[in-house]
């Protein structure tokens, strides 16, 4: 019987092989998956990612709105509140850009349509009815993020973002707690 020569590539392949390299390779391929999801991710499935974009979007409105309202002159309770809101959601919104960043999602710089009328329809509001109509929004738009951080908590993929979601979720049902309140007040 003739025999080809064989190249070292194949012979070692084929002792590999019949040595149980199967197995040997695949212990090779587990080591060298070790490293943490959040580094070896770098983009999220379609549901993280909407999450991510949304929750930075309406962190920006939080934001634009409760500026609106110490700019407008809220006081005491009312002004405290909105205060806390910028600066929560400055936190919140300064770690899921951190989150964002490395897996690829792109941060929105500006309002989307929706919310960019919502918040001129705010500055609006005469001064009368300014600080219900913020409080409302509030109640409004905290109700809707605590639905959303539940949900994400819950069936998030991606363990950055369900870690970010958990972590985030009683800040923002305390924010709900208080919205309600002042609002119940007016």
């Amino acid at each position: 019987m003739n025999r080809l020569p064989l190249s070292l590539p194949t012979v070692a392949l084929s002792l590999l092989l019949s040595l149980g390299g199967i197995g040997l390779l695949s212990t090779v391929a587990t080591a060298a998956d070790t490293t943490p999801t959040s580094t070896l991710v770098t983009t999220l499935n379609k549901d993280d990612a909407e999450f991510v974009r949304i929750s930075l979007l309406n962190d920006l409105y939080e934001i634009k709105a409760s500026e609106l309202a110490v700019k407008r002159g809220l006081t005491g309770a009312e002004a405290t509140f909105a205060k806390l809101m910028i600066d929560d959601h400055s936190a919140v919104d300064s770690d899921l850009k951190m989150i964002a960043k490395g897996k690829q999602v792109a941060a929105p710089t500006a309002l989307d349509a929706k919310l960019q009328g919502k918040l001129d329809d705010l500055g609006k509001k005469n001064d009368v009815d300014f600080p219900a109509a913020y409080l409302a929004g509030q109640v409004d738009a905290h109700k809707a993020a605590v639905s959303a951080f539940k949900e994400a908590s819950e069936d998030a993929k991606d363990v950055d973002v369900k870690t970010f979601a958990t972590k985030h979720l009683a800040t923002l049902q305390a924010h709900l707690v208080q919205a309600k309140e002042l609002s119940s007040k007016r």
